[in-house]
């Protein structure tokens, strides 16, 4: 480990910045790099929550004075601000009396609700999210005036983002899970989930209690509830395979892989089983997963659509032009990304873009879509002299 100065450290890839059940003598600040915070459960290591620059990890060991609850360990190089005790205690000491009891208060009732809570038990889970969710609320609400005048979305209510990392910087839970809880309780119009869209790939969202006041006594209410009932947080996601999807959409298995691999279903829907995977990723081999370069083709040996990409695009455009549109489209609606990009490329960008919303909506006929291909490759083959 280098050390620059006093409040700097910087960690090597795969080092331990601490131990689960080590002093929590300082809390850290991710000035360059990546962070996994990880937990160890019956001889199986998962990462709890991956952080980035600008965040801070370490501080509830610090406030409460407590062992590590977790392990830190660096994803990358990384380069932290050492945040002591001291400077902790200075910075809340700035804050109004209300927002250091509450912190502090909010600090004890995650460390009981630690303490009591079964590593699979489902049921408390529900309980506890409600009462962290309960308590960061409050905190939020509790923000000094012209501390939430720096923020334009404070008005907004809680962020999501916020509330699942306080929820699982406490207790072992997935997102998954998190959002089974707060997807009930919005059912259930305990709460509210407004979002805000934005500019970027994900839009942000925020979170308000019905009535902050009863909101905890309404949770234990269902929550006696749900001890009648064989219940788990992802109970109500029914899952399917990709051939049930299929029949559902009146597609094909084929079609339905293509639209993953082109991006065109959110990844948002995408669940693995954890031990079936990774056993099935072990077999596999690392390997199997890197992206394997193409040993670059003649035009004497093209054999599907994917081998336009080894084409100069000229003689490319010219093969399309006598293609015609519609077919196109076929070859768009079977190829991958990459080759679509290649397609693409070659077509002027108002055409491109009709072209491509129709073989969107097409239905592919294999044994056309063949054709189509063996017709492309022998136009290619004709305009670079190439005798079949």
């Amino acid at each position: 480990m280098l050390s620059p100065s006093p409040n700097l450290k910087s960690f090597y890839k795969g080092q331990t910045i601490f131990k689960e059940g080590q002093e929590s003598n300082v809390a850290y600040l991710i000035r360059k790099g990546t962070v996994l915070i990880c937990k160890t459960i019956n001889n199986k290591r998962i990462i709890l929550d991956r952080l980035k620059e600008g965040e801070l990890f370490g501080e509830m060991g610090v406030i409460s004075r407590a062992p590590r609850t977790a392990d830190a360990e660096a994803a990358e190089f990384c380069e932290l601000t050492v945040v002591t005790e001291q400077m902790m205690t200075n910075l809340l000491s700035q804050c109004p009396r209300t927002i250091q009891h509450l912190t502090k208060l909010l600090v004890r009732r995650m460390q009981k609700t630690d303490s009591l809570l079964p590593e699979s038990d489902a049921k408390s889970t529900f309980l506890s999210v409600c009462r962290i969710l309960e308590m960061s609320f409050r905190l939020h609400q509790s923000t000094p005036p012209a501390e939430a005048r720096k923020n334009p979305n404070h008005g907004m209510g809680l962020p999501y983002s916020k509330a699942s990392k306080a929820i699982k910087d406490i207790i072992l839970v997935s997102q998954l899970e998190i959002d089974a809880i707060l997807d009930k309780l919005a059912r259930l119009r305990i709460l509210t989930v407004q979002t805000l869209k934005g500019s970027g790939v994900f839009n942000e969202r925020f979170i308000n209690l019905a009535d902050p006041m009863t909101f905890l006594s309404v949770a234990e209410s269902l929550f006696k509830e749900l001890q009648r009932h064989d219940y788990t947080a992802t109970a109500e996601f029914a899952y399917e395979d990709i051939y049930e999807l299929a029949e559902y959409v009146e597609s094909e298995p084929e079609i339905i892989y293509k639209k993953i691999s082109q991006g065109e279903i959110p990844e948002t829907l995408f669940f693995f089983n954890k031990a079936h995977t990774h056993a099935w990723a072990d077999q596999k081999g690392k390997d199997f997963f890197k992206k394997v370069k193409r040993r670059r083709k003649s035009v004497e040996d093209f054999e599907d659509v994917s081998d336009v990409q080894f084409m100069d695009g000229a003689t490319l455009k010219e093969a399309l032009t006598r293609l015609g549109y519609y077919k196109i489209g076929v070859l768009l609606a079977i190829a991958d990304e990459e080759t679509r990009s290649k397609l693409r490329s070659c077509l002027a960008k108002k055409i491109a873009s009709v072209v491509e919303e129709e073989a969107g909506r097409r239905q592919v006929d294999e044994a056309e879509a063949r054709d189509i291909q063996d017709e492309l490759i022998a136009l290619l083959k004709e305009l670079k002299g190439v005798q079949g």
